[in-house]
């Protein structure tokens, strides 16, 4: 897996062992949390929480499986584009599901390895992309649409862009509705970054801002949220079947959205407010703590059942 800056930098957490984040994870569980199995949807987000910069650990891809072999429904939730997705999917060893990419504007069925687009939700960028000329003259924009590339004003920081692209003038990028739009202020902090952002008319688009200066656009009421909503229908999940996994400002939805949420250590204060439980950060297994304890109560459970 090829190192990106979409992962976040290390947390300065001391290490923590990871049966006393299982312990954690297992106390953290509702006993209304329905049992591991065809009724129990784990959303996962990609950087940050299944990946650290040099990709995904033992520890992840165990658990990951063995959800898979329970009957677990395990979706990807991530904010990038299909193109940066499917290599991750290979990764973790998901060939047959369900993906929810580019912040929820695009889901996806996997089988066999091999991908199906289901849904896309578009908007016209036009008027966000003239305000940002005129605001932030300075900004790298990309926009994704039906192509498997994306398009952009010109290079982005190496490593940045983890999806192939071709360079487009102003009036190429406005000129069809598209997925998703992103805007990048290379060497401007986050904070001065969504200060500006504050100032332009979002229009009721969905927007959520990175751990550099970098903000993902959809369509409105577009989050990772909304189709796991529809995908949950789709697969007959019950509400209390529904487990969130994630770190970033564009997983704020969803971790409010699902029945158990769980927050990385390395978040920023305002997404663990969004979330029932945190785990540790992702250099220390924290999602993988989350899905052990998920298999271990299933274990407890059946075997209880038994005496």
């Amino acid at each position: 897996m090829a190192k990106s800056l979409l992962t976040p930098p290390p947390t300065t957490l001391a290490p923590i062992p990871f049966e006393d984040l299982v312990q954690q994870a297992s106390a953290a569980l509702p006993d209304s949390l329905e049992q591991t199995g065809p009724g129990m949807l784990v959303a996962l987000d990609i950087d940050g929480t299944l990946l650290t910069a040099d990709g995904a650990s033992p520890a992840v891809l165990d658990t990951i499986e063995r959800l898979q072999c329970v009957g677990v429904n395990v979706v990807i939730a991530t904010g990038r584009g299909v193109g940066a997705t499917l290599p991750v999917l290979s990764e973790v060893g998901i060939h047959d599901g369900w993906a929810v990419v580019s912040n929820g504007a695009i889901v996806m069925r996997i089988e066999d390895g091999q991908y199906e687009v289901v849904f896309k939700r578009y908007f016209d960028p036009s008027p966000l992309i003239d305000q940002v000329t005129q605001h932030l003259p300075e900004a790298i924009l990309a926009v994704e649409d039906d192509s498997m590339y994306y398009r952009v004003s010109r290079e982005f920081p190496p490593r940045e862009l983890i999806e192939e692209f071709r360079i487009d003038d102003l009036e190429g990028l406005k000129s069809k509705p598209v997925t998703k739009l992103v805007v990048r202020m290379p060497g401007m902090s986050v904070a001065d970054f969504e200060a500006r952002v504050n100032e332009l008319d979002m229009l009721n688009l969905s927007y959520a801002i990175g751990w550099t200066a970098w903000m993902d656009v959809n369509a409105p009421d577009t989050t990772k949220a909304s189709s796991l909503e529809w995908l949950r229908g789709e697969l007959d999940v019950p509400f209390t079947g529904s487990v969130a996994v994630g770190d970033g400002t564009n997983d704020m939805a969803m971790l409010r959205w699902a029945h158990h949420s769980v927050a990385m250590a390395g978040a920023i204060e305002q997404v663990r407010e969004c979330a029932n439980a945190v785990t540790g950060p992702v250099e220390y297994d924290g999602a993988a703590a989350v899905m052990e304890a998920l298999l271990r109560r299933a274990a407890g459970n059946k075997n209880g059942s038994l005496m």
